[in-house]
């Protein structure tokens, strides 16, 4: 079996957990994501393998994947709990969904899976470009806007 397959049904049960034996097929996806429209980054598979297993190195990371009946990723979704005060709060990330699967559900099934694994964590947060598609999406899953919280970047 290679790194881009694995058998497996569509689910957010246990072998849906994004562990390191998902990574190859993770980094493969995220390539092709994010290399395409809209984003259009330049991502080798070295510097994405890179920063998917950092993330995944992250103590309290949390991960999901999706896989077709096939053994093929669909998506997956990654991120880590921080503690802030009291709480637990979720920064996701990164998310993606394989371009010919997207505007089927897969997204929203990632979201849930996490959800179910993160139990009575609240707070969620994450970054992605304003007035876009991913935007409408979060937006359409419950996340809005931060009304008090800004980026700031330096060049």
């Amino acid at each position: 079996m290679s790194s881009q397959r694995r058998r497996g049904p569509i689910s957010s049960g246990p072998d849906a957990t994004l562990t390191t034996n998902a990574l190859g097929a993770c980094v493969s996806l995220y390539v092709d994501t994010f290399s395409a429209p809209p984003w259009n980054e330049s991502w080798s598979a070295v510097d994405a393998a890179q920063r998917l297993g950092d993330i995944l190195a992250i103590p309290r990371a949390h991960g999901v994947c999706l896989w077709d009946p096939a053994g093929e990723l669909l998506g997956f979704a990654l991120g880590h709990l921080e503690r802030s005060a009291g709480d637990d709060h979720f920064l996701l990330k990164e998310m993606c969904v394989r371009a010919g699967v997207q505007r089927c559900g897969h997204g929203t099934r990632l979201l849930q899976a996490l959800a179910d694994q993160l139990g009575d964590v609240r707070h969620w947060y994450l970054l992605t470009a304003r007035d876009g598609d991913a935007s409408a999406f979060y937006e359409r899953n419950g996340f809005r806007p931060a009304a008090r919280m800004g980026v700031f970047v330096r060049p």
